[in-house]
């Protein structure tokens, strides 16, 4: 999932119209960046590869010219699977667990490899964006709201990662110590970064805390509002494709409603089709309700 988070801020960087000479240097400063109390928060092995494939020029060794063209965008659209990520999200839906932003990396990988239809249905419709056309300090503020659309979305799936391994370990017993875990991953794993370090001392203080997301309360209440910001640009503005990120934001605002009127609509349509029953909030039990006959 993040390295699609991190694919999707390059196709809005590029929405943007931002030249890829500028989106290296941008991506180069956030290895650093300050985020909130975080000196580096976005500071990872996976950032860096992304700086190195952005800056990337074409090459005989790559199989094109030594001209100093992008490789990037001569690059073929479609993204190769072993199958650990399909294999990671039947086990998260198998456990009951919500994993959206994983479920949409596996699936923008699947449409990627749909090439012969994505070109046919390309030539019946193709979505229109206005040319981009913004100030320094226009881009300066949609950057900064792209920077924490990205740490969110990293965040949310972090924890939906770790509510699944949670899962596993109540059903399978396997003594899952969430620290020693996190550990691992900074012995020559691609998610070794800057915010291992906040995530196991989250675990550590509270090994029953609900969500990862709950240790990153400051930087979602400052924060999210940039996220839903940048996702409302992205869609209006831009044909950029970002279903981890938009994932994503739907599930740190669906895991901190207390309500959600589209689930209370969908528990009633299942009785009215299914006779399956709902629950109630002022009481106990199980209930039915009449409907009239609709077919």
């Amino acid at each position: 999932a993040i390295l699609q988070i991190w694919g999707e801020v390059h196709a809005i960087l590029q929405g943007w119209g931002v030249p890829r000479e500028e989106q290296g240097r941008l991506l180069e400063e956030w290895k650093t960046k300050q985020g909130g109390e975080h000196p580096h928060l976005l500071g990872s092995y996976m950032l860096d590869i992304t700086v190195e494939v952005v800056k990337a020029a074409d090459s005989t060794g790559a199989g094109g010219a030594d001209d100093g063209s992008a490789l990037i965008t001569k690059t073929m659209d479609m993204i190769g699977s072993k199958g650990t990520g399909l294999w990671s999200v039947q086990e998260a839906m198998g456990a009951g667990v919500p994993a959206p932003s994983l479920a949409e990396a596996v699936l923008a990988r699947q449409m990627s490899m749909c090439r012969p239809e994505r070109l046919a249905n390309a030539k019946v419709f193709r979505p229109t964006a206005e040319a981009p056309a913004y100030s320094a300090e226009e881009l300066k503020e949609m950057t900064e709201d792209l920077f924490w659309s990205a740490a969110l979305s990293i965040i949310a799936s972090y924890a939906q990662m770790f509510q699944c391994l949670r899962a596993l370990d109540k059903q399978f017993e396997f003594g899952l110590n969430l620290p020693a875990t996190i550990a691992t991953f900074r012995a020559g794993c691609i998610l070794q970064g800057y915010l291992l370090s906040p995530m196991t001392k989250a675990f550590e203080k509270d090994p029953n805390l609900p969500s990862l997301m709950n240790a990153f309360d400051k930087e979602l209440t400052q924060n999210f509002g940039r996220f839903k910001r940048c996702m409302a640009n992205v869609l209006s503005k831009t044909n950029a494709a970002v279903p981890v990120m938009a994932a994503s934001m739907n599930y740190i605002l669906t895991m901190h409603s207390e309500n959600v009127p589209s689930a209370q609509c969908v528990a009633l349509q299942r009785d009215v089709f299914g006779r399956h029953g709902f629950k109630r909030l002022d009481k106990d039990g199980d209930f039915n309700a009449q409907w009239k006959e609709l077919q």
